[in-house]
């Protein structure tokens, strides 16, 4: 039985700095892992269509990452107007790339909202981790002297 001492600092945030590169990686190698599982059903149709929705996910994700760095960093004073001149253009450009993927390949919809759902499950999953390991932190209480002095079996 691991115990862990109590933990007196303050819960660590939900978002720190390097959130949305883990959340980048982890998303690229979870659609890399249902694109090759995609392969065992011998379907060119699903794989493509699940290739396709994790690709606009991730495109959107990174693109949308990529304005908010730039907005914070150049266009304090106009951030309105460049983010809807950003997002304007990202879905008009994510929506063309969907709109030729439907019209010169066969595409399966439910795969493709799958994969269009990749990023966003990525997320919930890591912010849900961290939401109940904090909470974990907090309702698993054990005296640290108990630790220090350490622990003797009696028989």
């Amino acid at each position: 039985m691991d115990i862990i001492p109590i933990n007196n600092k303050a819960p660590s945030s939900l978002f720190d700095e390097s959130f949305p590169d883990r959340v980048l990686k982890t998303s690229v190698m979870l659609s890399l892992i249902i694109i090759v599982g995609s392969l065992s059903y011998m379907s060119f149709v699903l794989t493509t269509s699940i290739a396709v929705g994790c690709f606009i996910s991730i495109a959107l994700f990174k693109t949308t990452w990529w304005a908010i760095q730039y907005a914070v960093r150049h266009k304090r004073e106009k951030i309105k107007s460049f983010f809807l001149k950003i997002s304007f253009l990202k879905y008009f450009i994510i929506g063309t790339m969907l709109l030729s993927a439907c019209l010169f390949l066969e595409i399966n919809a439910a795969a493709t909202a799958l994969g269009l759902s990749m990023v966003v499950a990525v997320i919930i999953m890591k912010v849900g981790s961290r939401l109940f390991v904090n909470y974990l932190n907090r309702s698993i209480k054990v005296p640290l002297e108990n630790i220090k002095s350490g622990f003797s079996i009696k028989k």
